[in-house]
C-alpha cells in the first residue's frame, strides 16, 4: 500500500517559553499525494511560513506529527539521515538563500548532490535538473549575482530538483519578482510538478496563484 507523500496530523507550533510563550500555528492536518499541488493561504501571522519550516525540517512542531512517505519526519530530537533529507526540498522567496554566492550555479548543484545524494551521476543530474527547471544550461557557470531575478529563481528550483525530492515546498516564490517574471516562474513550478509527479506545497498570499493548485487550504492566526 502506497503512502501519501506528506501527512501532517494536528501540527501546531509555539514561540518562546514559559509565561511569554505564544502559539504561532494553530493545529492543522493535511495530506498530499504525488503530483498534487496544495496552496496554503491566510493572512500575515497565520503561521504559513512556520508550517513551511516544520515541513522542511527547519523547526519542530510543539504538537502533532509530520510524516513523509509514511515515516516520521518532524520529531523533537530527530536525526534524519541524508537518504531521507533529500525527500523534501524548498524553493524560497529569496533565491539567493538556496545558492552559495561565491559558487557557480553548477557548483551549487554539485554541492547539493554531494551532501544529499552522493550516489547520483552528478553531471547528468545537474543537466537534467536545469532542463526540468527551464534553466538555461549556458548559464550554469555563472554566479547568482550574474543572473536576473527570474533566472535566479529557476536556478533555485534546479537546486531543489537535483536531488530528486518527493515534495517541493515553495514559500512565496514569486513575491519578489515583477509580474511578468512571476507568471513565468509560477508556470514553471506547476509544469515541473505535473511533469515529474513531485508534490508541490505552495505558501502564498496570491489568491490567483493559489487557485491554480489542485487544492487550497486557508489557515487563520491562532487566537
Amino acid at each position: 500500500m502506497s503512502h501519501p507523500v506528506l501527512e501532517a496530523s494536528s501540527v501546531a507550533a509555539m514561540r518562546g517559553t514559559g509565561p511569554s510563550a505564544r502559539q504561532v500555528l494553530a493545529p492543522l492536518s493535511l495530506s498530499m499525494d504525488a503530483g498534487e499541488s496544495l496552496a496554503i493561504t491566510g493572512a500575515s501571522g497565520a503561521g504559513k511560513s512556520t508550517l513551511a519550516d516544520i515541513i522542511l525540517g527547519l523547526g519542530d512542531p510543539s504538537a502533532g506529527q509530520v510524516k513523509v512517505l509514511g515515516e516520521p519526519w518532524s520529531l523533537p530530537g530527530r536525526n534524519l539521515s541524508a537518504q531521507r533529507r533529500h525527500l523534501v526540498q524548498g524553493v524560497p522567496q529569496d533565491a539567493a538563500a538556496a545558492l552559495v554566492p561565491r559558487y557557480s550555479i553548477r557548483a551549487s548543484l554539485h554541492l547539493a548532490l554531494t551532501r544529499l545524494a552522493p550516489q547520483a551521476a552528478a553531471e547528468e543530474q545537474v543537466e537534467r535538473a536545469a532542463h526540468v527547471a527551464r534553466f538555461d544550461t549556458a548559464l550554469l557557470d555563472r554566479r547568482p549575482r550574474e543572473l536576473s531575478g527570474g533566472q535566479a529563481q529557476r536556478a533555485a528550483l534546479a537546486r531543489a530538483l537535483v536531488v530528486a525530492p518527493a515534495l517541493l515546498v515553495a514559500d512565496e516564490p514569486t513575491s519578489a519578482l515583477d509580474p511578468a517574471t512571476a507568471g513565468e516562474v509560477a508556470e514553471n513550478l506547476f509544469t515541473t510538478a505535473k511533469d515529474t509527479g513531485i508534490a508541490l506545497l505552495l505558501i502564498t498570499h496570491d489568491l490567483q496563484l493559489a487557485a491554480r493548485c489542485s487544492r487550497q487550504l486557508s489557515i487563520s492566526a491562532p487566537r
